[in-house]
């Protein structure tokens, strides 16, 4: 890749300094006909997966997927207006796994299906079954499978635990719906976590790769590739309102939990029941040696943790004698192990490092409800405010607030004017600096069933307008 890379800035550089007849370097085209053999290859084994949901009032036309953060500008969001009931379509992609049928896609691209079409490169379209589908919302992964008497061609898998920052990273799929586009960028960071926003729509499990490669509505569930057209991760999220920022989930996480899914039609995963946080953010009220470990918060009442005497303020160092980096690192090595295991914990407990054994339970399926009503009040879809919002959006350091992602028709943000983008930042005159603290006013508010007034931000401007929260909603 080092080589690759060291072509391509001589190619450039003698490209500007010679005369254009001498442009056509044999470098270059060399690179070209490499990226042009990558989409002839990779390209057949790519799908499109058009959904359609259940029928509903006010449907959303849209094209699936993970979008978090802040949303553009005003003028450049996208408008869903208020329809006639409609059954909601949504494009996605995807790319086969085994030659007998097997397609992977994200989650998140058939969760909400009635109906499934799986079309692939040659034209041939193929209907799939709703519950026929096997899917693991933890880590946005999905598995479906075509009846096809035609021999498929399956994508091959690279290797995504041994990528580095600044390889070419292709990605393939139907953005827009414009079925095969290829586009191409490199990897740009490694090991993404603690993505609030994807956290909420239920990805919990992150570890993922950044991409500048072009990624849009609908590349997602399609392959991220490396230049020799290996399968490294599933385009799975976008930054909203940012350019050239994109997601993918690793490959390596995704054949971790394929065959399981196809085997079992679920992925088990072990449970310790605790609430962490990194320790890094405690270490030094804590005397802890390093930044290193998860901080237990909480510990849920009769799992193991609680079992084997782990308690609240404890932070746990390692487990079966491998260090623990943080929270994240705990959950993903917890989850590793299957119920019923028996694993040693190492503690840190008042300055002092003790032992733990911890048999293990079932890891609970996640929630099938909606991922966005744990945040919706008043018809409002809501996301805490954080410092890099504030900068992307230009607001002056130290604003607080709480960002509206959504409104949906008909209920008493619509009436209030508050749109998608709208910042509030005070409710009943009072400051609000999370979701939580403006739920909990409006429903101190809703109770005496008079109008409250909110200040928000909007395209940089303050704006006071009126709300009037109904106990019923």
């Amino acid at each position: 890749m080092k080589q690759v890379v060291r072509m391509v800035v001589l190619a450039l550089a003698f490209a500007a300094c010679a005369p254009l007849a001498q442009a056509q370097s044999p470098i270059l085209k060399e690179i070209e006909s490499a990226f042009v053999r990558l989409h002839e290859d990779v390209g057949p084994s790519v799908v499109n997966i058009d959904t359609r949901g259940a029928l509903e009032d006010g449907g959303d036309n849209m094209e699936f997927f993970h979008f978090f953060g802040i949303p553009t500008p005003e003028g450049e969001r996208p408008q869903f207006p208020q329809q006639q009931p409609m059954r909601p379509r949504a494009t996605g992609s995807g790319f086969v796994y085994t030659k007998d049928g097997y397609i992977i896609t994200n989650n998140h691209v058939v969760e909400n299906a009635e109906t499934i079409t799986v079309k692939l490169y040659n034209g041939r379209e193929y209907k799939v079954k709703a519950e026929d589908v096997k899917r693991d919302p933890e880590t946005d992964v999905a598995v479906l499978k075509i009846e096809t008497e035609e021999e498929l061609i399956p994508a091959r898998l690279g290797d995504s635990d041994g990528l580095l920052v600044g390889q070419f990273a292709i990605a393939i799929g139907s953005p827009r719906g414009f079925e095969g586009s290829v586009s191409f960028g490199h990897i740009s960071a490694l090991g993404r976590q603690d993505l609030g926003g994807l956290y909420d729509q239920g990805l919990k499990f992150q570890d993922l790769i950044q991409t500048d490669a072009a990624i849009n509505l609908g590349n997602s569930g399609g392959p991220l590739c490396n230049i020799n057209g290996e399968v490294i991760g599933i385009n799975t999220a976008i930054l909203w309102g940012a350019n050239s920022i994109g997601f993918a989930i690793p490959i390596n996480t995704v054949t971790a939990v394929v065959p399981m899914l196809i085997k079992e039609g679920k992925v088990v995963r072990g449970f310790l029941g605790v609430g962490i946080s990194h320790a890094r953010e405690v270490a030094e009220a804590l005397e802890l040696p390093d930044e290193d470990g998860a901080f237990v918060e909480r510990v849920e009442d009769d799992s193991p943790a609680a079992k084997a005497d782990i308690r609240t303020y404890d932070v746990i160092r390692s487990v079966n004698g491998q260090a623990v980096r943080d929270a994240n690192d705990l959950v993903k090595r917890i989850s590793a192990f299957p119920p019923g295991e028996v694993v040693k914990l190492e503690i840190w407990r008042d300055k002092e490092l003790v032992m733990k054994e911890a048999t293990l339970s079932e890891r609970p399926a996640p929630s099938e409800e909606p991922r966005s009503e744990s945040r919706q009040v008043l018809g409002m879809s809501l996301a805490d405010l954080t410092p890099e919002m504030v900068e992307r959006l230009g607001l002056e350091e130290g604003t607080k607030g709480v960002l509206i992602t959504g409104v949906k028709p008909g209920t008493a943000a619509e009436e209030a004017g508050l749109m998608q983008g709208d910042i509030i930042t005070e409710v009943a005159k009072q400051p609000v600096a999370s979701a939580d603290e403006l739920r909990a006013i409006l429903g101190e508010q809703a109770k005496t069933g008079k109008q409250v007034l909110v200040r928000y931000i909007r395209n940089g401007r303050e704006v006071i307008g009126v709300l009037k929260p109904a106990p019923e909603e």
